[in-house]
């Protein structure tokens, strides 16, 4: 599966939670991340290329905490991570997304 990248990724490490059913939850952190993918360190844990992921992130919202969940797919792994290509973004996940990238924080917070 090739990857294709509309916007360019941003370095930011937050933590997310991947789901991936023959393993189960999965802890790891972003490395890097776009409205379209990201690549997150799973501590060695290897996911196969095409595997169907759920990705699991938490940012504020006016001091409150909101769960996002968004599918999935695994496009490249190695020991250190898997890159995956995140698929049917929601509007309220997509705006997440973005807050993310344009503060680089995890809360969604400027410095």
């Amino acid at each position: 599966m090739r990857e294709q990248r509309w916007s360019q990724r941003k370095p930011l490490h937050m933590p997310v939670r991947l789901h991936y059913d023959p393993v189960g939850d999965i802890e790891g952190t972003t490395r890097d991340i776009s409205l379209e993918g990201m690549f997150v360190e799973t501590g060695g844990i290897r996911i196969p290329p095409k595997s169907q992921i759920e990705v699991c992130f938490e940012t504020e919202d006016n001091g409150r905490r909101v769960e996002h969940r968004v599918p999935a797919v695994a496009i490249h792994g190695s020991s250190d991570g898997v890159g995956l290509m995140l698929h049917h973004v929601d509007y309220e996940n997509f705006y997440a997304l973005r807050r993310l990238i344009t503060s680089g924080e995890p809360d969604g917070q400027s410095k």
